[in-house]
């Protein structure tokens, strides 16, 4: 059974909390880390078995909501045990299983959290645009200019229109309205 988290007023008990339930599950090897994502709450890294939450995520429900954090961290620990024990990612059934044992049961894939985003985040401006250069089809927008030179532009194409787009490719500058 994992540990209970007392009164997570700050990131350092949030952080205490995740290393107490990776020792708890006894994944030697494993570290907690933090992320600056603003659209998922957490998220388990096979590869460099690392688990981490987002930075938002925990200033934004810490006081207010400290079973959700749990229930995160929970979340990906079952990832990380069913990765560790059965090779499995995503949420299969051994995935399932490990937040049975951990007393999340019932999991979700996805935890809906739709007021999460932070109140101040901008849309994107695009500066510059893809487009076909008879018709004007824009394909791909962009913030910063690509790096495609004339050469690469005339050998690339858009997948599964490549009779009609190789060679017509173009990058141009959007109005500042067009954006």
């Amino acid at each position: 059974m994992p540990p209970q988290l007392s009164a997570p007023s700050a990131p350092p008990a949030v952080q205490a909390y995740a290393f107490a339930c990776i020792q708890a599950a006894g994944l030697a090897g494993w570290a907690f880390g933090w992320d600056r994502a603003i659209r998922r709450l957490g998220c388990c890294r096979y590869r460099v078995r690392t688990i981490t939450l987002s930075r938002h995520f925990v200033a934004r429900f810490c006081e207010e909501s400290p079973q959700l954090i749990c229930r995160t961290v929970l979340h990906e620990i079952a990832h990380a045990l069913a990765y560790t024990h059965h090779q499995e990612t995503g949420h299969g059934p051994h995935w399932r299983n490990y937040c049975t044992c951990l007393g999340i049961a019932g999991e979700n894939a996805r935890c809906n959290c739709p007021d999460f985003a932070p109140q101040n985040r901008k849309a994107p401006t695009y500066r510059y645009a893809l487009c076909h250069c008879e018709t004007g089809e824009v394909f791909h927008r962009y913030q910063r200019r690509p790096r495609l030179s004339a050469r690469k532009l005339k050998q690339t194409y858009i997948i599964g229109r490549k009779a009609e787009t190789l060679g017509m490719l173009r990058v141009v500058a959007l109005a500042p309205e067009a954006t």
